[in-house]
């Protein structure tokens, strides 16, 4: 009816347009092809009338809830901690190596150790064999060693990439089908964005469950995160460099390099915790506020354990401030109910 009656009313003002333009100049008589001739009726045929009363209708408000509701609801939800950015990107740096801006995966990891353990073994033959007197060409046919073990190892990791590549080019024929919501036809229809991240988790599963296990890529905390993080693996962490040092102790004052042992299990030791001197006893002994501050930010920079709260007591009490003081202790007991509530 509505269209009946609008093409109608169409063409009777076409037919009086016609009429009109007789013996008028073409410039008068040409039609507009505006909206206000042409679909400027059909608007006001199709517009309801309504009244405005300020009101947003209902399908436009936020469903409202009583305060037993939003109490119970508040009452259900996780509780969250959150993170500072810098603390987000301290937790997920690679800090043992800064010059990646990224962790390794397993693979990575025991490639690059095979590396250092080939090129080790290599430089020691070739020294025991004695083929080149010239110290000088001695150390060039090592920093070849070195270069042709790195070379290795980065293949390695070149070929370990592009498999999983082939992995993802083809995971239509790898990814299991026989329905449309099966995860060969999701992601048929979907691209990797509009996938549900329970499905993209379960897709990289079996794409890197489809490849053999030297070509997996699993990321790995360094050693030094995993250190600042548990307390127990760095205590094992320690007793395992302590043990490398008493077994070679004697054959290190045998030989007549104490020193370079020395300084290689320092330097392990500083990987795992370079904090290790930071204790209890040593911040209470000590007077100086800049020495404080720099232990606060070691601390705050490797793990941000009990000890911060120490050395700001310690501060407070150098600067007789006794509102720091009574600060650090209401830090002391929300870390406290913390703990408890991870605990439960």
């Amino acid at each position: 009816m509505l269209s009946r009656r609008v093409t109608s009313c169409a063409t009777t003002r076409c037919t009086a347009g016609a009429g009109a333009a007789v013996g008028l100049p073409a410039l008068v008589s040409q039609k507009r092809f505006d909206h206000d001739r042409w679909y400027g009726h059909t608007l006001e045929l199709d517009i309801h009338n309504y009244r405005y009363t300020g009101i947003r209708p209902k399908w436009m408000r936020p469903e409202e809830k009583s305060t037993e509701e939003l109490a119970s609801t508040k009452a259900a939800m996780p509780h969250i901690d959150f993170a500072s950015t810098y603390e987000l990107l301290l937790w997920d740096a690679d800090r043992l190596n800064p010059g990646l801006n990224r962790k390794e995966y397993g693979n990575e990891i025991k490639h690059r150790l095979e590396k250092n353990a080939n090129t080790v073994a290599r430089a020691q033959q070739l020294i025991k064999s004695g083929q080149h007197p010239d110290p000088k060409m001695e150390d060039a046919m090592i920093a070849r060693i070195a270069d042709e073990e790195h070379i290795q190892a980065e293949m390695k990791n070149v070929k370990c990439i592009r498999a999983n590549e082939v992995a993802e080019d083809n995971r239509l024929d790898i990814l299991p089908g026989g329905s449309p919501m099966s995860l060969r036809e999701k992601t048929r229809w979907n691209t990797n964005f509009e996938l549900h991240p329970i499905d993209r988790s379960e897709i990289g599963a079996r794409l890197m469950a489809w490849l053999p296990e030297k070509y997996h890529i699993v990321y790995f905390d360094d050693m030094q995160t995993v250190a600042a993080n548990d307390v127990v693996y760095r205590k094992e962490m320690m007793s395992i460099v302590n043990n490398v040092d008493k077994e070679h102790a004697a054959e290190a004052k045998a030989l007549g390099y104490e020193a370079d042992l020395k300084e290689v299990v320092t330097e392990l030791q500083e990987d795992i915790d370079p904090t290790r001197s930071i204790t209890k006893a040593s911040i209470a002994a000590c007077n100086s506020l800049d020495e404080l501050e720099d232990m606060s930010r070691l601390v705050h920079e490797y793990n941000g354990d009990d000890r911060i709260f120490d050395i700001y007591e310690k501060a407070a009490t150098l600067t007789k401030n006794d509102a720091h003081l009574a600060l650090v202790k209401e830090m002391r007991q929300l870390m406290a109910a913390k703990v408890k509530r991870n605990a439960n």
